[in-house]
């Protein structure tokens, strides 16, 4: 009964659910295409509130048409659609009629990991001595990593999807001849306070972040494939309270030395 109910409501092809009956004996039919109407519309309006600049560069029309079609093959996977379209980017980078903008899955990638950094949990940055600390320590820069605020996203793409995001945060008209389409860009999201903040960074510092992220000790963490200013990235981080604890890294640990939440 459940897998036939879940399957007639995302769709209108299906055959109604087994065992569909309404209390006043009325066509039922007629009313759960009402009640599955409801849902996908639903659906829909939460892709576009958390997919904003994704639905300004193809138009309502064809974002709701596209938006549809994704809810009937991935409904949510949590009752928290804040979350929803945590696959919408890969499924707009196979969805044939989006392929004439080349960027939009990579619009949809940012704009979910804003709405992760969003609502992510709250951290309380490290105290800057600790880190003072680990650096006056170059012994310990092989074993100790950083581990950052749960906010802290990064996203790397091969077009100016920043620049293109930007431009459409105010009520000018969207001008995309003022952008390079053949610019890659980087970017680090942080919420250091209530709202998200985005922030350029070239590829080898978001490689150093992503590193980081993956609990690798700073100096290889550092070696990057792209050169960068590992002091410039750190001091970004320390500005947007994007450390939360300095961690050791098993592989590489020291006896004489342990770094772990030292807050």
């Amino acid at each position: 009964m459940h897998k036939s109910f879940h399957d007639a409501l995302l769709n209108a092809d299906a055959r109604l659910p087994t065992g569909l009956t309404s209390y006043n004996h009325t066509d039922c039919k007629r009313r759960f295409a009402v009640y599955r109407n409801n849902v996908v519309v639903a659906l829909i309006d939460a892709l576009a509130s958390n997919f904003v600049v994704v639905q300004h560069l193809v138009g309502e029309v064809f974002f709701r048409a596209m938006a549809r079609e994704f809810a009937s093959q991935h409904p949510p996977s949590t009752p928290l659609m804040a979350f929803y379209g945590a696959r919408f980017a890969d499924f707009i980078a196979t969805f044939p009629p989006a392929a004439t903008v080349v960027y939009l899955a990579d619009m949809a990638r940012l704009e979910y990991a804003i709405q992760i950094s969003r609502h992510s949990a709250d951290s309380r940055p490290i105290a800057p001595d600790k880190l003072s600390h680990l650096i006056e320590d170059q012994q310990a820069l092989n074993y100790t990593g950083l581990k950052l605020a749960t906010a802290v996203q990064v996203l790397s793409s091969a077009f100016p999807v920043v620049s293109i995001w930007h431009a459409h945060q105010g009520s000018a008209p969207f001008d995309l001849s003022q952008i390079q389409l053949s610019q890659p860009e980087s970017v680090m999201l942080s919420r250091p306070e209530l709202n998200v903040e985005l922030h350029s960074i070239d590829a080898g510092a978001a490689e150093f972040i992503c590193n980081l992220t993956a609990a690798q000790p700073l100096a290889e963490a550092a070696q990057t494939t792209v050169p960068f200013n590992p002091t410039t990235v750190l001091q970004l981080l320390i500005q947007q309270q994007a450390i939360s604890e300095l961690r050791v890294c098993p592989k590489t640990a020291s006896k004489e030395h342990h770094y772990e939440n030292l807050d």
